[in-house]
């Protein structure tokens, strides 16, 4: 399973509300908040990459493949999701975001378990405060359907998942799946 799962880390945002260049680059726990993620996904999957719109080079000293988005815009995590699919070659994608450092030890052996016994073609943690669409496992196939939904203009990735075929697998722990976007959060996590 581990050979057919590439995991892609989602980290193009534009920090914003953490009003820095790179979130994933800030320090948590003593090393950058990407690496928690990097950490928490090797032991799940033999392929990770990084999807980064911006901030190239701060990645490379993780040695891992880098998939930039096909368009030069800020349009969010579906561009990224996007840009993913059209160069990855293994049957399954796990994307997972770049600000989660505590993102379970069994996410894709959960989701992929889930897809193979209702034969979706997509995956979507759930917790008490909802879907977790950032963390979706889905299907290479998708792209085209992908390809569609974002040419019309569309840019949730919720939106997109509840028009697949796609399965809900019930984490009670919604912590997680803590987004970090503040410093205040930051402080807090």
């Amino acid at each position: 399973m581990k050979d057919s799962v590439t995991v892609v880390i989602l980290a193009g945002g534009q920090s914003k509300r953490m009003q820095v260049k790179n979130k994933a680059m800030l320090l948590f726990k003593g090393k950058p908040l990407v690496t928690h993620v990097i950490e928490c996904m090797k032991p799940q999957a033999k392929n990770i990459v990084i999807n980064s719109h911006r901030n190239k080079k701060d990645f490379e000293i993780f040695h891992l493949p880098i998939i930039d988005d096909v368009l030069d815009l800020e349009e969010g995590p579906l561009l990224g999701i996007l840009s993913s699919l059209q160069e990855i070659k293994t049957g399954w994608i796990q994307f997972v975001p770049c600000d989660t450092p505590y993102l379970p030890d069994n996410l894709v052996t959960l989701l992929m378990k889930e897809v193979e016994v209702k034969k979706t073609l997509a995956a979507v943690p759930e917790t008490k405060n909802g879907l977790q669409s950032a963390c979706l496992l889905c299907h290479t196939s998708t792209l085209q359907n992908l390809e569609d939904f974002f040419n019309q203009g569309e840019r949730k990735i919720e939106d997109w998942i509840r028009q697949l075929p796609f399965s809900i697998v019930q984490f009670p722990d919604e912590s997680q799946f803590i987004n970090i976007n503040t410093q205040e959060e930051l402080m807090k996590a």
